[in-house]
């Protein structure tokens, strides 16, 4: 997992990290660029216990991508995004710029064969979620309730 974070803020990001381990009962040892900001949190798990896979690998991690976004930053650093940070993406980037991302997979891709549904989050997948942005008290789909 990687996630970017402005330099300035890399403390405080390593202090919200430790209070985590707190909050998710987890230990996480922290590898990062500190010239550049980019974070590569290690979050200590037994993968044979699905309740630390799911605190680690879910919780804890999206917990750290989310804390790099509230703090100015991204939810990747260098390694991109595939299953494990589609959820947070819907935290970073609104409908109108998963709209935008949709529309240059589709000028690449027209038929869907490229790793379909994966990398970008859908408006259904962010709603579920519960990060579904709503600006104006208006809900850019009302058939969805509100959060």
């Amino acid at each position: 997992m990687d996630g970017g974070i402005p330099r300035k803020h890399i403390a405080e990001l390593l202090q919200r990290i430790k209070d985590m381990e707190t909050k998710y009962g987890l230990r996480c040892m922290n590898v990062f660029h500190a010239g550049d900001g980019n974070m590569h949190p290690l979050i200590l798990f037994n993968g044979a216990d699905e309740d630390e896979w799911h605190r680690a690998a879910e919780a804890f991690g999206s917990d750290i991508l989310e804390t790099c976004v509230a703090l100015g930053s991204t939810v990747t650093g260098e390694h991109g995004v595939g299953i494990e940070k589609i959820n947070s993406m819907c935290v970073q980037f609104g409908d109108r710029e998963r709209e935008s991302f949709f529309g240059v997979k589709a000028a690449f891709d027209p038929d869907r064969l490229l790793n379909p549904d994966k990398q970008i989050p859908t408006l259904h997948r962010c709603a579920e979620y519960g990060h579904m942005r709503v600006k104006g008290g208006a809900l850019p789909h009302p058939d969805f309730p509100h959060f």
